[in-house]
């Protein structure tokens, strides 16, 4: 029935529930449990791992078109799959994003202001943009019939200006959003737009042909047209306060200058002998004071600048298919300085923009998607952005020893701040985890395969398809040593792994050499003495020289195809190698003699690993497994199974207990070495994830997605959470108790619903409900004492309205009851109970709010359809009475019956 009646609450022993409730909020200070403490230090042997968070992740920020740069906001706009970011220079994390959901940008433009964006999409609308936090959408509008090439802002921010495919350029007024001027001329698409920096005049490039355009009047100024190509660039230079310069670059492999006033005539061409693909212009007046306040005089442009009695008032950058930076004087023509690019894929640049108002700063993009901050006058490279990296073949993290006092019985504390990353290019990165700014190992000439850090993180070995090996420097990334010697590409690469134990061996491994395997696509593996660090760091100095060893120590034919992996153990005893030809081969240390072989792999081997602990040895195959190997008879002990794809890289924790490792499916494992079982999978990465490694309780991993993703154990943070959550539900449960016996049983039912506390629900509505039919059908004299005396001892009594507690209750509340309810209907106890709910419901919540509550149709047909089961029970049992009146009337109870309800004779 959905008439109820209001409900008499009489509550008793409440001391007894608050001493419960105190213990519980003791139990929330105390310490979490020794498993969930052990395991906050992932390194201790015994503990088990059950977590790893993302810590930090690198997706990239430009995968290619325009950059603009805005110096009110001090940031970069570059586009990145489709998308708008705005990329601070003091760190290259994305700071902002702007997009707009299934319709790409295409090109933008930001105001002088950096407080607005526009951008234009792939389906011809030009959006407005606020840069706030975050990014507001503000409006869109209609510009052209066809898509649009380039946007510009004017030096006030109120005008903006299109160049599109239909060879037309328009200008917008940013405000109102309507078109003020249509400029037609070109006869070929317009591809660049710029408004001049101090007048109401657009410059338009199409083609090979430069137009300037007046504001005031809608008329054409003049036509620049002088190159043979098409041009690819333009750019302003300052002569004097108002008084501009146009610069413009082709791929005609000409510079032209060009007056801006009267007749836009040539002032000078300047040969430069390639094709330009960015052009740029730098004041000099900032960098003669940067000149003096430096004291530069040995490198070339300050020299140059130092010795110009009448220096240029600005100087022009160009960019091209030399792989060369070049510095041009405008009023002769001559080239003042060129320095080498520091970009991968060949070196090639794309463009080059000045950052600095005073001319200190400029930015070059290369082919290789990066970005590449340089400082001036000096000419060096002060800061590189990682762009887009393309597939990320080989991470390392550079390992960090310290020593805790003179006492080696502890071992070192090994961390790792920063680590080696291999992309598709021929320059190796050394990345920070945090802000993960990048220098580059510059010095391979062809793409870099493999790498390997010193087990003291000092050196870092990498080999490519140059048949080269170089040893680095990780602190100065300087090339110490050259190797050559094998006839293919080096594929793998090991360090001895063995670290001193204590500070006293760590100071005489200084005069020690330095031992290095190397394996390649040539079959071979070969063992390499290097220098001692002393030699090594010398040769890294800034006036030292580059070693050359041109043979190994010792080379054998490791595998009768390419070999993929090779590692030295813990111990310096033994190698493995792994091959193509699916082999697992161990070897001895320093000899190079095959101990044995472990067989049992369908596919090549990718990946070999040592336990830290055991005499175990794991290993990574195309075939989907990891299987873990005895050392000491080379048979196999067990294979984990999991992954769809192959499995591409595996490695150990510190516990030795646990395994992780990476595949073609994008997944990432942890393994229970005991038990063969998966204990946790990790899905951060898109495409195959070509490789990980761990260090203490970081972890780095990269793949085909171009992604990089710091993690860090958290199984101590989600121990400690879980108990939390645990002591807090032990509150909770306990405060329910309480509440009732103070006779707040609506907010009693309202906190099991909270809580999901089904049974507990079900028990208070149920006891009070009976207490209260009791109490009104059969009371004596003696329950109404017990009450008075109960409330003389300070106990309250309340009255529970259903109605008003069914109507106060939340949407998400009001879900979950309803859902309660309909699991109640499908049971025969709790359907009467359910019954009376589903009448309150109606009368008291509105139709549009349960209509509101998600999943609500489906919920009635489940209702109505036990609905008539219920209906069909009842009407059984009203049949079945029938027979207690015929019992009745038969033996004369019936009629004593009327007679004592005064029947009429």
């Amino acid at each position: 029935s959905a008439q109820q009646p209001a409900l008499r609450v009489r509550p008793s022993g409440r001391a007894r529930c608050r001493r419960t409730m105190a213990a519980a909020a003791e139990a929330m200070s105390v310490t979490p449990t020794p498993a969930a403490a052990s395991a906050s230090r992932t390194g201790a042997v015994g503990t088990l791992s059950e977590a790893w968070t993302v810590e930090a992740k690198h997706e990239g920020c430009y995968t290619g078109g325009k950059v603009a740069w805005s110096q009110a906001i001090g940031s970069l706009a570059c586009l990145c799959n489709e998308e708008l970011h705005l990329v601070s220079l003091m760190g290259d994390a994305p700071a902002r994003r702007v997009a707009e959901e299934a319709d790409p940008v295409l090109t933008f433009a930001l105001d002088p202001a950096g407080a607005n964006a526009c951008t234009s999409h792939r389906s011809g609308l030009l959006r407005h943009f606020r840069l706030g936090e975050p990014p507001a959408l503000v409006r869109s509008w209609k510009g052209h019939d066809q898509v649009i090439a380039d946007v510009c802002f004017d030096a006030s921010g109120n005008f903006v200006a299109t160049g599109s495919v239909d060879k037309s350029a328009k200008v917008f007024d940013f405000s109102g959003y309507f078109c003020t001027h249509s400029f037609r001329g070109h006869t070929s698409f317009v591809s660049l737009v710029r408004f001049h920096p101090s007048r109401l005049q657009l410059i338009t490039v199409a083609d090979t042909e430069v137009r300037m355009w007046d504001l005031k009047t809608s008329q054409c100024m003049g036509i620049m047209k002088d190159h043979l190509t098409s041009i690819s660039s333009i750019s302003f230079g300052k002569i004097k306060a108002g008084h501009y310069q146009l610069i413009s670059a082709g791929r005609d492999q000409v510079v032209n200058v060009w007056q801006t006033e009267d007749k836009c005539a040539l002032v000078r061409s300047i040969p430069v002998f390639e094709k330009v693909e960015g052009v740029a212009a730098v004041p000099t007046q900032g960098l003669l004071h940067a000149c003096a306040e430096k004291a530069l005089r040995k490198e070339p442009f300050a020299k140059w600048l130092r010795a110009e009695d009448k220096p240029p008032p600005y100087v022009i950058v160009t960019v091209g298919d030399r792989s060369e930076v070049r510095v041009w004087n405008p009023a002769n023509g001559q080239c003042v300085a060129t320095l080498g690019s520091p970009h991968a894929a060949k070196g090639a640049l794309r463009q080059v923009l000045c950052v600095d108002e005073d001319g200190r700063q400029i930015v070059t993009i290369g082919e290789d998607m990066n970005l590449v901050l340089w400082s001036l006058p000096e000419f060096k490279v002060s800061k590189y952005i990682m762009g887009h990296n393309e597939e990320i073949v080989h991470v390392q993290l550079l390992p960090k020893i310290k020593w805790e006092g003179d006492s080696s019985s502890k071992g070192p504390a090994v961390s790792a701040d920063r680590f080696v990353c291999i992309a598709n290019d021929e320059h190796p990165r050394v990345v920070n985890c945090k802000g993960f700014g990048a220098a580059l190992l510059r010095g391979h000439t062809d793409l870099v395969i493999s790498c390997d850090v010193s087990a003291d993180g000092q050196w870092i070995a990498t080999g490519g398809k140059d048949q080269s090996i170089r040893i680095w420097s990780a602190e100065s990334c300087r090339c110490a040593c050259l190797l050559s010697g094998h006839t293919g590409s080096v594929s793998a690469l090991s360090f001895t792994k063995r670290r001193p134990k204590g500070p006293k061996g760590a100071a005489a491994a200084e005069a020690q050499p330095v031992w290095l395997v190397s394996g390649g696509q040539d079959k071979t593996m070969k063992l390499w003495e290097l220098p001692s660090p002393k030699q090594l760091a010398a040769a890294c100095a800034e006036d030292g020289k580059e070693l050359n060893i041109p043979k190994s120590n010792v080379a054998v034919i490791a595998h009768t195809k390419e070999v993929n992996d090779v590692l030295v153990s813990p111990n310096n005893k033994c190698i493995a190698s792994a091959g193509q030809d699916k082999l697992v081969r161990v070897w001895s240390f320093p000899e190079l003699k095959l101990l044995g072989e472990c067989k049992g792999h369908r596919k090549a081997v990718w990946c070999v690993a040592f336990s830290p602990i055991d005499q175990v040895i794991a290993s990574a195959s195309g075939d989907g497994t990891v299987r873990l190997w005895n050392l000491r008879d080379y048979s196999p002990i067990r294979a984990f199974q999991g992954h769809t794809g192959a499995v591409l890289r595996v490695c150990f924790l510190a516990n030795g207990m646990q395994m992780v490792s990476s595949g073609a499916d994008g997944l990432l494992k942890l393994w229970q070495i005991r038990t063969a079982d998966c204990a946790a999978t990790f899905d951060e990465h898109s495409s195959k994830v070509w490789c990980i490694d761990v260090i203490g309780e970081r972890m780095i991993s990269g793949g085909a997605d171009s992604k990089m993703c710091v993690w860090r154990d958290s199984t101590s943070e989600q121990a400690k959470q879980r108990h939390d959550e645990q002591a807090e539900l032990k509150i909770k449960d306990t405060k329910i108790g309480l509440l009732v016996q103070e006779g707040k049983i609506e907010k009693a039912l309202t906190l099991c619903l909270e809580l999901d506390r089904q049974g507990q629900m079900r028990q208070i509505l149920s006891n009070h409900t009976m207490d209260t039919i009791s109490s009104r059908l059969g009371g004596t004299a003696d329950d109404a004492a017990e009450a008075k005396e109960g409330s003389l001892n300070g106990a309250t009594t309340a009255d529970v309205n259903l109605r008003r507690w069914v109507s106060t209750l939340k949407s998400t509340h009001l879900e979950k009851f309803v859902g309660i309810l309909e699991q109640w209907n499908s049971n025969r106890k709790m359907a009467p109970l359910a019954q009376m709910f589903l009448g309150i419901l109606m009368v008291s919540v509105a139709p549009e709010t349960l209509m509101a509550v998600e999943g609500m149709n489906a919920m009635c047909e489940g209702l109505l359809s036990y609905l008539s089961r219920h209906q069909a029970r009842a009407d059984a049992l009203l049949q079945k009475t029938f027979v207690f009146d015929l019992v009745l009337q038969s033996s004369g109870m019936g009629l004593a019956l009327m007679d004592d309800f005064g029947a009429p004779d």
